[in-house]
């Protein structure tokens, strides 16, 4: 744990607090863009600059979920939507379920591109559009 000035009044807070005891602040750490090195604050997703995703010290840890185990998920067992619960994403998950059924296992197909599509794209891309976005269901 280590010290740091908050952002609105400049007292001594800790890192770990989520608020500043002395404003009410929310916290806001600084991450830097691993390709640029600009410093940005720690709840942007892109940086302002060069546009590369910025991986947040709370997402690089141990919830960070691999590329690889999504896109096999997806290729071997997709049609149940297992892919969509390993990321958390659990109304996809149950909507791949409903929709595999309804559509006599044809999503089933769909599935397996995705999967296939996983595998080809590009960590900052999968990221972009499986973990960091604010979409329920993310297909393609």
């Amino acid at each position: 744990m280590a010290l740091i000035n908050c952002k609105e009044c400049g007292q001594m807070i800790s890192d770990a607090a989520k608020t500043c005891p002395h404003c009410g602040a929310p916290v806001i750490k600084d991450v830097y863009c691993p390709k640029c090195g600009k410093k940005v604050p720690e709840n942007v997703k892109f940086c302002p600059d060069c546009g590369t995703s910025i991986v947040s010290p709370s997402a690089s840890g141990t919830d960070s979920k691999d590329k690889t185990t999504a896109a096999l998920l997806a290729i071997l067992l997709g049609g149940f939507g297992i892919q969509y619960f390993y990321l958390g994403k659990t109304t996809a998950g149950i909507l791949t379920i409903v929709i595999t059924f309804c559509s006599c296992s044809f999503w089933w197909i769909i599935m397996l591109i995705q999967g296939i599509m996983m595998l080809t794209m590009s960590e900052e891309d999968f990221r972009a559009k499986y973990i960091d976005t604010d979409k329920t269901f993310p297909i393609f």
